[in-house]
């Protein structure tokens, strides 16, 4: 019998999108694919690890030889520059997991034409966009939010009740400060992602901005000697946050709440920006 004249029975299932959790399934695409480059695991991992480990260590000792006098002190404030410092070298171990993780999450699926086949199945721009932030912000999570726990976790081992009694709200700003630090840098990188087909171009734009406005807030502090030129760096208002949220000293004569409105702003305009770049293949499609 010819096989255009055969019967075929229509599926009777019944479809289960799973419509809060379709994200899910980006993100774990894009891990798994970052995990099969050898070079991505190499400079996602090992720096960061080194880092954590040199932290650890310094925990240790701290409580090891308590009589010494060390140049450190295991505070509030030595949990917020294990997050992010105003230093270079914690803003440098960000940008290489936010460049390696999240520069071709976007690019490369306008390169290939991915994104329009992505929002051709049942999943909105919203599933789309989440599950490429939820991507590369689960590696930043890695070195900013489960490292800075566990680090408390060994202090409070290590150390007395009083300590834990006293500063019990850390674990509370270690939260609050990683979710900062991971959702705007995340964002920030999806945006230029999002602007080019080149992974490469994404890169160069994020650096521009990450240690441009970094390098422009040092030159304008020795011109104009004030620190309210801190506003202009990204750096300097998650440090200006992150000084409230622990109840650090800081130099800094702006407000936290100009801080906490311009980080606000930028995280709403990186949003409304990648909407923008999402939503224009959706339509056109």
């Amino acid at each position: 019998m010819p096989i255009h004249t055969q019967d075929y029975r229509h599926w009777e299932g019944t479809l289960n999108p799973q419509k809060y959790t379709r994200w899910w399934v980006i993100a774990k695409a894009e891990l798994k694919l970052l995990a099969k480059r050898k070079i991505v695991r190499l400079i996602i991992a090992i720096p960061p690890v080194i880092y954590i480990i040199v932290h650890a260590v310094m925990i240790y000792l701290y409580n090891l030889f308590e009589a010494v006098d060390f140049p450190f002190k295991v505070d509030s404030a030595f949990f917020q520059h294990f997050i992010f410092r105003i230093e270079f070298i914690s803003g440098l171990f960000v940008a290489i997991i936010a460049i390696f993780g999240g520069a071709g999450l976007i690019a490369n699926d306008l390169k290939s034409n991915a994104l329009s086949l992505y929002l051709s199945k049942p999943i909105s721009w919203v599933d789309y966009l989440i599950g490429k932030f939820a991507a590369v912000g689960i590696l930043l999570t890695c070195i900013t939010l489960l490292p800075g726990m566990l680090l408390f976790l060994e202090q409070l081992l290590l150390s007395d009740f009083n300590f834990f009694k006293e500063n019990f709200w850390i674990v509370f700003s270690i939260i609050g400060y990683s979710i900062v630090v991971t959702t705007i840098t995340s964002l920030l990188m999806l945006v230029f992602s999002s602007l080019t087909t080149n992974s490469r171009y994404a890169t160069i734009g994020f650096c521009a901005v990450w240690f441009g406005l970094p390098v422009l807030h040092a030159i304008l502090i020795i011109t104009l000697r004030t620190s309210k030129v801190a506003l202009v760096s990204i750096w300097a208002n998650y440090d200006r946050l992150g000084s409230v949220l622990f109840a650090s000293d800081n130099s800094y004569t702006t407000h936290w709440s100009i801080t906490l409105l311009i980080l606000s702003a930028l995280t709403v305009g990186c949003i409304l920006v990648l909407r923008h770049r999402i939503r224009a293949v959706e339509i056109v499609k």
